[in-house]
């Protein structure tokens, strides 16, 4: 009878860990460099950026360890292979997480909470003002037909976007703040939803990256190969000359 007790307590004490809200918290306040980053947990607030000043401990003087010239040979020779995306591997990917996003959204069942939704965007136009005018239209497009479906889909009780392009600005300017919080449940769910899709999109990039990489191994290997040729002349006197 104890051990069921147990159990039961470890499930009630799961259970109301997963109802705790964690979120973030950005404040945008016209350049990287005054971006305020707050992470919050239950009651508490975390701010990641930018980062408290603390007090400067003395510092120690630590020994460096050299390491053994093989060890470093080894490292050195060793290089870490980099993901390469294409654009048709960000163009496929796009709808899958979009996709994603909303399943994993319906099972929040509104509970995923955006608030603060304060944006102000200015486009630069001043380098290529066409270019300016391209992209307004299209950061539009997609302001219009994604918020209506992330209002069905979560809650955004005081929504306020603007965006403008400024043909004599040089700098993306961003402005306003916005703040997201979900229960662990919720994030788990939203997890489990990216999970199979996105593994999915991630074999298939990789199997066409290796298709292509053995069609151009292949390319390369049938181009014609300049070797030396040998032609054998005879001579008046019956001697046999190489010519190369």
């Amino acid at each position: 009878m104890t051990a069921l007790y147990i159990i039961l307590g470890i499930l009630l004490v799961l259970f109301l860990l997963s109802l705790l809200r964690l979120g973030v918290r950005v404040e945008f306040t016209g350049s990287l460099a005054e971006t305020r980053v707050t992470v919050i947990a239950g009651p508490a607030r975390i701010q990641l950026l930018p980062k408290p000043e603390k007090p400067e401990k003395p510092q120690k003087e630590k020994k460096k360890k050299e390491k053994p010239a093989k060890a470093k040979a080894e490292g050195g020779e060793k290089k870490k292979k980099k993901l390469h995306l294409t654009k048709e591997d960000i163009k496929t990917a796009l709808p899958a997480l979009w996709e994603c996003l909303k399943n994993g959204l319906r099972k929040t069942r509104q509970r995923l909470l955006l608030d603060p939704l304060h944006l102000s965007a200015s486009l630069p136009g001043a380098a290529d003002p066409a270019g300016a005018a391209e992209l307004y239209g299209y950061v539009n497009a997609g302001m219009w037909t994604v918020m209506p479906q992330l209002e069905r889909l979560m809650r955004i009780p005081d929504p306020r976007l603007h965006v403008e392009a400024d043909f004599d600005a040089s700098e993306l300017r961003l402005t306003g703040e916005v703040g997201v919080t979900l229960q662990i449940r919720d994030l788990l769910a939203i997890g489990l939803a990216f999970a199979k899709p996105v593994l999915r999109w991630y074999l298939a990039m990789q199997k066409r990256h290796s298709a292509q990489e053995k069609a151009q191994a292949k390319e390369n290997g049938a181009a014609p190969k300049e070797h030396d040729t040998a032609d054998r002349t005879p001579s008046g006197d019956g001697a046999d000359h190489i010519t190369t």
